[in-house]
């Protein structure tokens, strides 16, 4: 049998919606974000500036389920994280050895975004909305703070000063929930 970490992969798909329409669909009760064309705050935003980075995992019978999703947007020098998801049954259906060692990865949206930050770390910081308390730890375990507006966090991926951190928060919580 192999390893949690040989039956779990993660990465970016430049066509998500085969692996994880259905977990979207099944969580969130609307359609898939496809990538498309689309303007924030009059910015132009293109379907290259889409991210979508989904987790697989092969079972012990050679069948792979999608177990995780999540979505960032490139957004000037930011990207906006929104639409993470972890299949809520998969845990319960891991063997002992599994679950301990994800577990102790923090879980799947925990390394999904971690994955995430090993490749979209080009940017000033990810910016999220979150009104999960569950979620919020995990977010908070990797990085994210809250910021004074309800909801909305962001992780810091430089050094930036206050007066430009500033800025972000209150042009971000101008475009509101993403």
């Amino acid at each position: 049998m192999n390893t949690f970490e040989q039956s779990l992969r993660v990465f970016e798909a430049p066509d998500a919606a085969r692996y994880a329409a259905n977990l979207f669909r099944d969580s969130f009760k609307s359609e898939f974000p496809a990538p498309r064309a689309t303007q924030v705050l009059g910015v132009a935003i293109e379907p290259a500036h889409w991210h979508q980075y989904v987790a697989l995992y092969r079972w012990p019978d050679g069948r792979e389920e999608c177990v995780g999703f999540c979505n960032w947007i490139r957004y000037k020098d930011v990207y906006l994280e929104g639409g993470l998801i972890a299949r809520r049954d998969f845990y319960r259906r891991l063997d002992r050895e599994h679950f301990a060692a994800l577990r102790a990865r923090g879980g799947i949206a925990q390394i999904v975004m971690e994955q995430a930050a090993t490749e979209l770390n080009d940017c000033a910081a990810w910016f999220g909305y979150c009104g999960d308390a569950k979620a919020l730890q995990v977010d908070l375990r990797v990085g994210y703070v809250r910021t004074e507006h309800p909801f909305l966090i962001v992780k810091w991926m430089r050094e930036l000063p206050v007066a430009e951190q500033r800025h972000w928060i209150d042009e971000i919580t101008r475009i509101g929930p993403f």
